[in-house]
This record gives C-alpha cells, structure tokens and sequence, in this order.
C-alpha cells in the first residue's frame, strides 16, 4: 500500500510540473508580442517628436527670415525717403533675396509714425456722413456748402485762417484763380484742397459765366448736358492757356559744288503757330524758329514780331472761322517829301486779309486739341485801282498738317483780372 501510495504521489508530482511547464511556455511568446509592441510604439513616438522638433525648428527658421527681411525692407523705405536710393535698393535687393514676395507681406499702416497717423486719420470726412453702399457721383452732388464750414484748420493757427472768410469772398478769390484767361486747369487742382474748396468749384454761377465767355450769350441750356460745368466739358471747345503747333517740312536744293556729281539737299522745318484768346481775339505765326522762341512772342496781343498775324475767330458746332491780317512791324512810316512819291508809293500799297477755316477734332486720348485745316485763302486788295484777288490754296497734308494743343505754363502765371 505504501508503494502504491508514493507511485501515485509521483505521478501527480510529474503531471503538476508538466502543467507548470506548459504554463510557462505559453507565458513567454505573450510577453514577447508585448515587449515587441512596446518598442514599436516607442518608436513611433521618438519618430513623431523628431517631426514636431524639426517642422518647429523649420518654422521658427523660416518666421525669422521672413521677420529679417521685412526689417530690410524697412531699412529701404526709410534710406528712399532720407534720398539715399543706392543704399535703398541695397536694402530692397537683400529683402527680395530673401523673401521675394516681402513687400506684399508688411502692413505699411502699423509702420507708420504715429504723426502719419494722425495725419492720415485728420485727413479723414469728420462731418457725420455714414459710409454707405451708394455712388459717390450722387453723394458729391448732394453736398452743399455751409455757412461757416468751408474748412476746418488743422493745427492751431497764429493768424486768422482761410476758413474765417465768408463764402462770397472765397467765391470771389475763385474767380480770380480763374481769371479772364478762363485758367479752368487752376481751378480743378485749387478743388483737390478739401471738400470745401471742391464744392466752391463746382459752383454752377461761376461755370456758367466761363460758358457765357466761351459761347457767348446764345451758349443755350444747359438742360441738355446736365449742368454748366458738364456743358464745358462735353460741348465742343477751344483752349486758351496754350497753343496749337504744327511742324512741316520740305526738301530745298542746294548750291551746285565743283563736283558735278555731287548735288546736295537740305531738309527745312518750319513750324506754325496759333493762339486764341477767349475775347475772340487770337495770333498766327509762321517761322522756322523752334517753340521755345516763338512761344513768349505771343503772350500778348500787343506783340509786333516779325512775320506775326493777328485777327478774330468765331466758332460753329466744331468748325472755326478766322479772319487774320499781318502786323505792321514798321515802328513809323518814310516821309514822303514830294508829290510824285507819294504816288508811286500808293500804287505799290495793298492789303491783304487771310481766311482760314479749321475743324476742331480729337487727338488720342484727349478732347477737342487738334486742329485740322478745312480752307486756307488769301484776299489781297490793292488800294490804287481798287482790284480784288482771291487765291486759294491747296491743304496737302505735307505742307498744313493737323496743329495740335499744347499747354504753355507761363501763360496763366498771373492773373490780370477775375472772370467777370
């Protein structure tokens, strides 16, 4: 019994040890997946944190390149404005190097001086309008000029200021901006100043005399065109602070050398000439000399250059009549002592009066500042016999080409009277 007794005691002591061993075995392939899971897991973090790190490092790299490059592009700003340009473009240059697109990346407001600032906020409509969603054009009519209000002064002020005069008085200085030369150009950079002075300038009373002055008292409504000053500008018209200019040339042999072979020829210009005067008055000149010289010529109507004409022109639609005569540039005239003189001087005396006719046209882009030739007659009339001949001649483009407007600063430096 005790044999059989310890026999199954062993028996069961192999079985529990076969089982534990077992146990164990499949224990060890379990901690081994984990261990693997571990480090993979591991791994991936180690990896994600070396992304962060580096996309961190690359931003902050890139966030200080862009900051380096917007402060040399300041740097420029500041260099252009104190005149020095090549250490501006310097500047500029290593910007652009950097960051190519930089200049769309600054915030020019937040780098102004706080004066600019204050400048540019005073500078801004105090008046209360709220900015709605509606066209400026109707807005800008809608304003009228207040008592008292013209402007506002923007820094304090010693002596009395413009906005302390009356409305008539302004108006009437307007008026003399304008002047009897009807300096219109004047006029619209004087309404560039504040709301005020642009209101002033669009005064339909002051439009509607420099209409009156141009066309006349039979100028018509302005119920057409929508208002005075829209009449001017869409109304056929002539320009009083410049001249209109042509240039023509021709070819002119010349003397025959001892080479037989050789026969030389010269180009001649000559230009032309023609200024109105809103009187109805105007001046034509023909000369070889260049604009610089000719133009302080015809300043005045008193002028008596050599080769000068002077006469009156009357308007139609877009057609220009005028009616010139040549200047006498004699300063007195020979005394004639004897009978027999006098007679022989009558006989060779005639006078000539010239009839020209232009069609006022468009050139590019601007309005009404050419001229272009229609007729070109001379009347000559002989004092002696009292005969009368007419010659016409004919406009080739070549020999009476288009004049074109251009302006002359110096003619409306001083104004000699206000538009009355």
């Amino acid at each position: 019994m005790q044999d059989a007794s310890q026999n199954l005691l062993s028996a069961e002591g192999l079985e529990s040890e076969a089982l534990e061993d077992e146990e164990e075995g499949e224990d060890v392939p379990n901690l081994q997946d984990e261990l693997q899971e571990f480090r993979q897991r591991w791994q991936q973090e180690l990896q994600s944190s070396d992304a962060s790190g580096s996309e961190s490092h690359h931003q902050q790299a890139g966030h200080s390149i862009e900051e380096e490059a917007k402060e040399l592009f300041l740097q420029g700003m500041q260099a252009e404005q104190n005149g020095a340009l090549y250490e501006a473009i310097r500047y500029y240059r290593r910007a652009m190097q950097l960051v190519p697109d930089i200049e769309s990346k600054i915030d020019f407001f937040q780098h102004r001086s706080p004066r600019e600032r204050q400048d540019s906020e005073s500078s801004t409509d105090g008046s209360g309008i709220e900015e709605v969603n509606e066209d400026l054009i109707q807005r800008f009519q809608s304003m009228k000029v207040q008592e008292n209000s013209i402007c506002e002064a923007a820094f304090e002020q010693r002596a009395v200021h413009i906005s302390s005069m009356p409305v008539e008085v302004l108006m009437y200085i307007f008026r003399w901006v304008v002047s009897s030369e009807l300096d219109l150009r004047s006029l619209e950079m004087l309404s560039q100043v504040c709301r005020g002075f642009y209101l002033c300038a669009r005064d339909e009373g002051l439009w509607k005399t420099v209409c009156l002055r141009i066309w006349g008292s039979h100028c018509g409504s302005c119920k057409k065109f929508g208002g005075w000053r829209k009449m001017y500008l869409e109304r056929p018209h002539l320009m009083f602070n410049g001249c209109y200019i042509s240039r023509a040339t021709y070819v002119r042999q010349g003397e025959q050398g001892m080479d037989n072979f050789y026969r030389p020829f010269h180009m001649v210009a000559y230009y032309r000439y023609i200024r109105f005067f809103p009187d109805g008055s105007m001046l034509m000149m023909c000369s070889p000399e260049e604009p610089t010289l000719v133009i302080p010529k015809l300043r005045s109507l008193s002028s008596r250059a050599q080769g000068l004409m002077k006469g009156y022109f009357k308007m139609s639609g877009t057609k220009v009549m005028c009616v010139l005569k040549r200047v006498n540039t004699s300063k007195q005239e020979p005394v004639l002592r004897y009978k027999r003189q006098k007679q022989a001087a009558n006989q060779n005396e005639m006078v000539q009066t010239y009839s020209v006719e232009f069609e006022l046209t468009d050139s590019g882009q601007q309005r009404y500042n050419r001229l272009n030739w229609v007729s070109y007659a001379i009347r000559t009339v002989y004092k002696a016999t009292g005969d009368e001949t007419v010659a016409d001649f004919e406009l080739k483009n070549s020999a009476y080409p288009p004049l074109v407007f251009s302006r002359v600063r110096s003619y409306t430096i001083i104004s000699a009277a206000p538009l009355e």
